[in-house]
């Protein structure tokens, strides 16, 4: 397999991983938000905004998943670069 090609892959590989993880982020804001609602309705109080929560999310679904993605690609690349020097 070329060395090119073996970099692709773990582009390919990082780029799954950021989507799982960026999923995974807005997946718990919005069970997040579900909860925060369930307690309002419940209980009362102030009312939670969904905007608010799932910026929240999104912002920290992309600071996860770029840091895990370049950790993941980053190990990838260098152990391609050591193992075919």
């Amino acid at each position: 397999m070329s060395r090119r090609l073996m970099a692709v892959l773990w582009l390919v590989i990082g780029i799954a991983v950021f989507n799982a993880f960026f999923d995974l982020y807005v997946s718990r804001g919005a069970r997040e938000y579900l909860q925060k609602r369930a307690e309002y309705e419940l209980r009362g109080g102030a009312e939670p905004g969904m905007d608010v929560v799932m910026a929240q999310s999104v912002r920290d679904g992309w600071i996860m998943s770029t840091i895990w993605t370049g950790l993941i690609v980053g190990a990838g690349w260098t152990t391609l670069s050591i193992r075919l020097r």
